[in-house]
């Protein structure tokens, strides 16, 4: 991907779109746009594969936002990111497809994930270093996640959406797990 952004960026710098002190941020600008575009393509693809667009949908509705605020296990690659990242999706969506739990046991499983999670707290990268201020807000957001996640579970309960109730488990399982092994590969307090 930086290979592709510098020649973007050095496209658009000879053709005098840009100045030269702005080149470290459009190539940076770039490469995020291309890796998510790449991200987002193969979701796609995945989703569709699989035929369950709408769990996928789901899937995303709650990793990206806790994922983004409760922080956790990062890759130290794109391409490692781009590989965990497909094979979490794939994994969620194959075992919702092939499994069925009853709804009871996903909300239970689901509620402990989350008690989890909580008990961990934010998992923050060394390499980004966040105040307590920032930090605060991360927390408040995780909570807000959760608690439209816990009340889209008791809806799927309630309308006895056994595959949903499932997938919302499923999701939080990879959380937790994520959460975990970035609390332990850190050392966060």
């Amino acid at each position: 991907m930086k290979y592709l952004s510098d020649k973007l960026t050095g496209y658009i710098l000879k053709k005098g779109m840009i100045q030269e002190e702005a080149y470290d941020i459009y190539q940076y600008g770039f490469q995020c746009f291309l890796e998510l575009s790449i991200s987002t393509i193969c979701s796609i693809m995945i989703a569709f594969s699989l035929d369950m667009v709408l769990e996928c949908m789901l899937f995303f509705l709650f990793f990206i936002p806790m994922r983004s605020y409760g922080g956790g296990i990062h890759m130290e690659t794109y391409l490692g990111c781009f590989f965990s990242s497909c094979a979490i999706l794939i994994s969620a969506l194959l075992a919702v497809k092939y499994l069925t739990i009853p709804p009871l046991i996903s909300f239970m499983v689901y509620i402990l994930c989350v008690i989890m999670i909580k008990l961990i707290g934010p998992v923050n990268h060394p390499n980004r270093k966040v105040d307590n201020k920032e930090n605060r807000t991360f927390i408040k957001r995780t909570d807000f996640t959760l608690l439209i996640s816990f009340l889209i579970a008791v809806i799927f309960i309630l309308l006895n959406k056994t595959r949903y109730i499932f997938l919302e488990t499923v999701v939080f399982m990879f959380l937790f797990i994520t959460s975990l092994i970035g609390k332990i590969k850190y050392h966060n307090n």
